[in-house]
């Protein structure tokens, strides 16, 4: 046997086998949460580790680590670990500047194929070492201050877990204080704790995210109205603005059902409509290439106002095709020059959002 054959059948085992290395590295956290308790916000950092394990037969790594605000810092090890092998996600919060309640996610991305993206969480109640007022900044009336008018769930997940958010509260008032709440959609619950706040001390509105309940996809905002009881009349700015980015769930599928999964093909992905002061239309194919019903779960642009869309048919059978209209109205804007986008959410699991530029201009 020649050399060259015989080269080339070790880079063919080779490559095979590291393939096959990197296939089944499994992470598991001995815990995803951590509760800090009570920290003085004179103290600076605190830092939690999370042990993890590869409990995989090939070697495991971590590609990243985010955090969902500038806050929190994670650290990850840079190199592989072994099967049994044992690593840490170091979290630093860093509480200067930062009183109150917190509640912080941080997303721990591997090669773990069933796995690919780990939900850690920290919370704690960093105590001001200035002012209440410098701390809590936004007067709602009726003696309630807040720190933030807004609370955001990032990725949510329809059938996983609840999301939490924290509203820190203070009571500036000589009375004790019960809050109540109007506006408050389906998919939200919300409790405060304590529920009498006492004069002059702080309190937690607990909003929970509950996912079963949520009929919507892609971004969505919500709005309540938070008030103190019996002082309704006095109550100004006191809307609640609640942030989430709603995802189908597809983790739980087997390599079976994606390779038997819809497909979602769009015929052009920019949209120009040019200049021009009249209302326009234009016109996009969507199809469906995979081998199971597409679903169009929604059709989501940037600029409700001014751009409107129709779909002739949401349920494509394997090989249908449809159309998206999309219309203009420079009426309806101000700008003169305009890059948004809309975006296409459907089942297809390999390609669940399509992302289409839209340029216009008057």
């Amino acid at each position: 046997m020649s050399l060259k054959p015989r080269l080339i059948t070790f880079l063919f085992v080779f490559v095979t086998s590291v393939s096959l290395l990197w296939a089944d590295a499994k992470i598991k956290f001995t815990t995803n949460t951590h509760d800090f308790g009570t920290i003085q916000e004179k103290d600076g950092d605190v830092t939690a580790k999370f042990e993890f394990t590869n409990t995989g037969d090939s070697p495991l790594l971590i590609t990243r680590a985010t955090a969902t605000c500038g806050c929190t810092t994670p650290e990850h090890p840079k190199k592989p670990l072994r099967p049994g092998e044992k690593g840490e996600i170091v979290v630093t919060y860093h509480a200067k500047g930062r009183p109150g309640p917190f509640d912080k996610s941080i997303y721990v991305y591997s090669n773990d194929a069933k796995n690919e993206k780990v939900l850690l969480t920290i919370t704690g109640n960093v105590i001001s070492a200035t002012g209440v007022r410098e701390t809590f900044t936004e007067e709602l009336g009726g003696g309630l201050r807040v720190k933030t008018l807004t609370l955001n769930f990032f990725d949510v997940y329809p059938g996983r877990n609840n999301r939490t958010r924290t509203l820190a509260v203070y009571n500036e008032g000589d009375t004790p204080m019960t809050l109540t709440y109007r506006n408050v959609p389906k998919h939200i619950h919300i409790d405060c704790d304590p529920e009498v706040v006492e004069p002059k001390q702080q309190g937690r509105v607990l909003v929970t995210f509950e996912t079963e309940k949520v009929k919507d996809w892609g971004t969505r905002t919500d709005v309540i109205d938070i008030y103190v009881q019996g002082q309704e009349t006095r109550m100004k700015n006191n809307h609640i603005t609640l942030l989430a980015d709603i995802w189908e769930d597809f983790s739980k599928l087997t390599k079976e059902q994606r390779q038997n999964a819809p497909e979602i093909e769009v015929s052009n992905t920019i949209i120009d409509f040019e200049r021009g002061n009249n209302a326009r239309t234009r016109e996009l194919t969507v199809r469906n290439t995979g081998k199971e019903t597409l679903q169009i779960r929604k059709v989501q642009y940037d600029d409700a106002e001014a751009f409107q869309t129709t779909l002739d048919k949401t349920s494509l059978k394997p090989g249908e095709a449809t159309k998206l209209h999309v219309t203009f109205n420079p009426a309806k804007t101000k700008k003169r020059s305009i890059n948004e986008h809309l975006t296409i959410i459907s089942n297809d699991p390999s390609n669940s959002r399509v992302i289409v530029n839209i340029q216009a201009g008057k």
